[in-house]
């Protein structure tokens, strides 16, 4: 059973979202005192909890959250940022997103533009594992800055992400549970840190002789590069696994122009479990984020303390959603949640 919503008590109490928002954070400014009676009454009915951290996000000088991200070209970051935006609306604050078109030079200038424009605070999701940390570092000498999906080293600051080798394990062992043993990975260069881990979780599982395609980016060109790759290795591949959605887009569309099937001779995941995954056919079985969760997560530790945001990566568990790329009866389609815990 989910928690209660500020929506739902608005609902009950009959009155708009931005009214029972003002009566729970004690101010009810020009609302009627009826009014008032009933939101407290459906708040203590339904057991509403407030959203404490979301709720600090009020205490900023300006209530703007700026966020970061590699590119908004690729539909994961676009659903990412979305996920951060409802808390921080829910809050009564701002977002403005900024695309450092997977160039460490440009992520320093958007990231020195927002704290130009008097962000309270910045998510930063780094284009770089290696060369995006001193960027950053400056920045979190200004403002709080939290880092989400992806770490980056030297960057004096916390990091939110996915547990990605928990991820990839979740993909390998599902494919060989369908039989699919001659698995192959297509991903894009390691720059970034979840790019690095999946890959290394991928040779771990499967060792170093596996068939891996790496490419220079994530978009469905890419994907489609790859897919004439595996066209080409066809009798040595039964599987592949794409690093992010995007390719397996492109890798599907071109394995059906060459009469590959998809799953009955090759079975493709994806990863990040955008929304287009359930409009192809097939449906393409993908790794989803607890991207609210996550989010919450980040914006209480950039409304904490400063010495909460120490240098440490904190890890979330994935969720398996499988669908018919993965050659898996109907009824037997289900959605599966790793067992992990947050590490820091």
């Amino acid at each position: 059973m989910t928690a209660p919503r500020l929506l739902d008590v608005a609902e009950a109490a009959g009155v708009s979202r931005a009214t029972a928002s003002r009566v729970l954070a004690s101010t009810p400014r020009n609302v009627d005192p009826e009014l008032a009676r009933r939101v407290e009454e459906a708040a203590h009915r339904l057991g509403y909890q407030p959203n404490h951290s979301a709720r600090a996000l009020r205490t900023g000088t300006t209530g703007t959250i700026g966020v970061v991200v590699p590119t908004l070209a690729n539909p994961y970051f676009v659903q990412l940022a979305d996920a951060i935006a409802q808390h921080v609306r829910a809050a009564g604050g701002t977002l403005v997103v900024s695309d450092a078109a997977n160039d460490t030079a440009i992520e320093a200038e958007q990231i020195d533009t927002l704290l130009g424009g008097r962000v309270d605070g910045l998510l930063v999701v780094p284009v770089s594992a290696n060369a995006s940390g001193p960027a950053i570092h400056n920045a979190a000498r200004r403002r709080p800055v939290v880092l989400f999906d992806r770490w980056a080293k030297g960057s004096g600051t916390v990091a939110v992400t996915l547990d990605n080798a928990s991820a990839v394990e979740l993909l390998v062992d599902h494919l060989e549970g369908i039989g699919r043993h001659r698995i192959a990975l297509i991903a894009a260069d390691q720059a970034s840190s979840s790019g690095a881990e999946r890959l290394a979780a991928f040779t771990e599982a499967q060792g170093p002789d596996a068939t891996t395609i790496l490419l220079p980016s994530f978009t469905t060109d890419a994907g489609r590069t790859a897919g004439r790759r595996i066209i080409e290795q066809r009798d040595q591949v039964d599987a592949v696994v794409c690093g992010a959605d995007v390719l397996a887009v492109g890798l599907v569309s071109t394995l059906h122009r060459s009469s590959v099937a998809v799953p009955g001779q090759i079975a493709v995941t994806g990863f990040d479990d955008t929304e287009i995954l359930e409009l192809l056919d097939p449906p393409i079985t993908s790794i989803r984020h607890p991207l609210s969760a996550m989010a919450e997560r980040a914006l209480t530790l950039l409304q904490a303390p400063g010495r909460e945001r120490t240098e440490r990566v904190e890890r979330f568990p994935p969720q398996l959603v499988v669908r018919a790329s993965t050659d898996v009866e109907p009824s037997q389609r289900s959605r599966k949640e790793a067992h992990g815990t947050r590490a820091g």
